[in-house]
């Protein structure tokens, strides 16, 4: 750790840093998020309070925290690996509480064993206690490397519902694969007798950068994210060009609405959600008969587009069109959201021109 350069050790710490943070704010509601957030920041904040520990001049302490740090970790990881590998979200949470009590007895044995109550008792030199929970750690990871490689190319193999969930696996291939490459030489490097609490300047660089290289393969999804909550999406801009034309439906026929919280989905559910509505909207005031040409006469132009609304469907809809009624199959979907985004465009120049009508 001491060998790292402040060259590479700061940077790395502030880009790794921000992308826990964005994570822990953007995506923390999926079990594998949290389970990657909370393994990311075990590894980061061991880090962290290595170089506290030091400072307030504690050394010898130093890398037994950090070792405990990295178990806790390990128990995340590994405890992603097993929900990947079987699928039982139900018991995840107890799982994950028996490793993390399994990580903090080991590295509280550790401690005890180099302690000066060790010491005393001769503890330490049963063993190379280090050396043997490093090793276990190492173990513990090829382990999980297996598993979450497996199960990566089962989900990726499979029909992979959306872009992220597609991103998110394939991020943890990489991750899985360039995890199982390091714990392999680690272990070879322990046993040509390099003690692996003193990697050295390449090992603790690589070590960093790896780390860097870890952050950011699972940053990948927060560009999904972004894009999605600024609208920048597919379906978020087929949102915002459907929107106009929701409004004025969903403002004469209010109980073709299915949730008023609609901001608070996603955007993809969003816009099924205003397709169903715009769709069940036109459905309804197709089959309303025309106003009579004395009862339009009125000022108000939303009112007016109101009274019209039935003519202004009628203009706009053919005669066998998605006035209709979506389609519930998957495969006609793209095709009720083009005839929908077509209509869209096309509402604006008739709206102007029913109420303009109306208002003479």
């Amino acid at each position: 750790m001491n060998s790292t350069p402040a060259s590479v050790l700061v940077p790395v710490l502030v880009i790794t840093s921000a992308i826990i943070g964005a994570r822990w704010v953007l995506l923390r509601h999926s079990t594998i998020d949290l389970l990657l957030n909370r393994a990311l920041t075990w590894s980061v904040g061991g880090v962290f309070a290595y170089g506290i520990v030091v400072w307030l001049g504690f050394p010898e302490l130093a890398p037994q925290v950090f070792i405990t740090s990295g178990l806790l970790a390990m128990a995340n990881v590994y405890g992603l690996a097993r929900l990947l590998d079987r699928g039982d979200t139900e018991n995840a949470a107890v799982r994950l509480r028996n490793y993390h009590l399994v990580a903090v007895t080991v590295a509280g044995a550790a401690i005890v064993a180099v302690s000066p109550i060790g010491r005393v008792l001769s503890i330490d030199r049963i063993l190379d206690w280090y050396t043997v929970v490093w090793v276990a750690a190492d173990i513990m990871i090829a382990v999980s490397v297996v598993l979450i490689a497996r199960a990566c190319v089962r989900e990726l193999r499979g029909q992979v519902a959306t872009v992220q969930e597609r991103l998110t696996y394939s991020s943890l291939l990489v991750l899985a694969c360039s995890s199982g490459v390091l714990t392999v030489t680690a272990l070879i490097n322990i046993a040509a007798g390099k003690p692996p609490t003193e990697p050295g300047a390449a090992g603790s660089v690589g070590a960093f950068i790896c780390l860097l290289l870890y952050a950011v393969l699972v940053a990948v999804p927060l560009v999904t994210v972004v894009l999605e909550r600024l609208g920048l999406d597919g379906a978020g801009r087929d949102c915002r060009q459907l929107r106009p034309m929701w409004l004025d439906l969903t403002a004469v026929v209010p109980g073709v609405v299915l949730d008023r919280k609609l901001h608070h989905a996603d955007s993809v559910a969003r816009r099924y959600r205003m397709m169903v509505e715009i769709s069940d909207a036109l459905l309804y005031l197709r089959k309303l008969d025309l106003e009579s040409p004395g009862d339009t006469h009125v000022g108000d132009e939303r009112e007016a587009l109101a009274r019209q609304m039935p003519e202004l469907v009628r203009k706009a809809l053919p005669a066998d069109g998605v006035g209709d009624g979506l389609s519930r199959g998957e495969g006609h979907r793209a095709a009720d959201l083009q005839m929908l985004l077509e209509l869209a465009r096309e509402w604006p120049a008739l709206r102007a021109d029913v109420i303009r009508s109306s208002m003479r």
